[in-house]
């Protein structure tokens, strides 16, 4: 079952690199590390489970990774079967499932996981080798499919809901002075 966990950066705790922080605090204070999944959502687009892994004290989890948006507490799902494998430094790549509201999402999802792979599939340890160019028509594949998400739910927000960046404020008075929708209509 997924639980809320505290998110208590340690204070030498690198952002994105929760397996090496979890692992040096266990060196440092004891305790044990935690494996699983971060379950994150975009609303009415998809919903995604990153590889995680977080300070287990006792009874008690905490997240002691930054993270970029500073979150006060994730959702995590604990998964002590999915390890993560230091000598190699492979990562699991993010299972993202659509929200089922726009194709593009799911246009979207294919993209990036392609992207990841073949990252993966081309990296050795803390290196990635793979032809500059195929790379590039990856990354910009990936990123013209977000760009289509990102005018599909301009084009289907309000100018009063909320925007779809999560800022909080009212997309009136957020993103829609950014977004020119005329070409695309």
């Amino acid at each position: 079952m997924p639980v809320w966990v505290p998110v208590r950066p340690d204070p030498v705790a690198i952002v994105n690199e929760c397996f090496n922080n979890v692992l040096a605090k266990v060196a440092s204070d004891g305790g044990a590390i935690a494996y699983g999944w971060l379950i994150w959502e975009w609303p009415r687009v998809f919903i995604e489970a990153e590889h995680h892994a977080v300070w287990q004290q006792h009874n008690s989890l905490i997240d002691i990774t930054p993270h970029v948006n500073g979150e006060l507490k994730v959702l995590f799902l604990p998964d002590p079967g999915r390890i993560y494998y230091y000598e190699g430094k492979q990562r699991i790549i993010n299972v993202k499932r659509s929200l089922g509201v726009f194709a593009s999402a799911d246009r979207w999802i294919a993209a990036n996981d392609t992207l990841q792979r073949t990252m993966e599939a081309h990296s050795v340890g803390d290196e990635i080798r793979i032809n500059r160019e195929r790379l590039t028509a990856l990354w910009n594949t990936a990123r013209n499919a977000q760009g289509a998400v990102l005018v599909d739910l301009a084009s289907n927000t309000k100018v009063n809901d909320r925007c779809f960046c999560n800022s909080g404020k009212k997309y009136k008075k957020c993103c829609a002075p950014l977004i020119d929708l005329s070409r695309h209509s």
